[in-house]
This record gives C-alpha cells, structure tokens and sequence, in this order.
C-alpha cells in the first residue's frame, strides 16, 4: 500500500470509530441535552486544542455541510425506518 492508501485507511478507521461512538453516546442521553451538537462541539474544541487554526475547522466543516446533499442523495437520514443513528455493524 502506498502512503496515500495507508492515510487514507487510517483517517476512514479513525471517523467510523467516532461515529459509532457518537452514535452510542446519542442513544443514551443522560438527559435532555443535544447531545450531537455537544460531541460536535467538543471535537471542534479539541481540534483547536491540537493546533488546528479556526480557518482550518471552519472549511473543514463547512466543506463536509456542503457536500452533505450529494452523499445523503436528498435524504434527511440514511434510514426511514430507524429513527435512532446506527450503533453498530
């Protein structure tokens, strides 16, 4: 595998595994907090911790909202029939 391939791998790994843990966290709210604007708001907040500029989060998250459309295909979520996100494979 190539370096691209390699890191390509790795940053896949590495968002599935904090989506599934997003997913499992959401579904056991401790209470009636927004739970996905907390996590999401706390990755922001550890990826400035990391060194990331605001420029770099702020594209980076507006890049993904942008292309949300094309990948989710005009659906609100990926399955009508489970309103809860998917917490496991």
């Amino acid at each position: 595998m190539s370096d691209s391939d390699n890191w390509q791998s790795a940053s896949l790994a590495a968002a599935t595994d904090f989506a599934v843990r997003c997913a499992h966290l959401y579904s056991r709210p401790p209470s009636s907090e927004p739970t996905l604007v907390g996590i999401i708001n706390t990755l922001m907040t550890e990826l400035w911790d990391r060194n990331f500029s605001q420029e770099e989060i702020r594209t980076a998250f507006q890049a993904a909202l942008d292309d949300m459309p094309c990948y989710a295909a005009g659906e609100e979520r990926r399955s009508n029939f489970d309103q809860k996100p998917f917490t496991h494979f």
